[in-house]
């Protein structure tokens, strides 16, 4: 048994046998084509959303940034007694902070994307 491994869980049989039944090796290969091309389409269908989810992500940035700029604003401007001063200034602040952090989230994402498309041109 030179490349052959026995064991008793096999029922001392050849693992590595050479009589191996050719129908059961092409019902097996047709399984794993059908797999292949199931994961395949997932891959297609999650790559839809995938535009969709980035842009949802960048829009739920740049409100957060904008809302905590405005309640801050409100809250300064509630203690300090300042009305429009702080609403004002902290709602730019945090509109300027939303995009900064927008951007850099479309630089990562981009990066990424160059990333993948260099991966699949390469043949990984």
């Amino acid at each position: 048994m030179p490349l052959g491994i026995s064991f008793v869980a096999f029922g001392g049989k050849d693992i590595m046998s050479d009589d191996l039944d050719p129908e059961k090796l092409a019902q097996l290969g047709d399984k794993i084509a059908a797999a292949a091309s199931l994961k395949e389409r997932k891959t297609q269908t999650s790559d839809k959303f995938t535009g969709a989810s980035q842009a949802w992500q960048m829009v739920i940035e740049l409100t957060v940034g904008l809302v905590l700029g405005v309640l801050i604003g409100i809250g300064l401007d509630y203690l300090t007694g300042l009305q429009p001063l702080f609403i004002v200034v902290f709602s730019m602040v945090g509109f300027g902070a939303g995009v900064r952090v927008m951007l850099q989230t479309a630089k990562a994402q981009q990066a990424a994307n160059e990333a993948k498309a260099l991966r699949q041109k390469n043949g990984e």
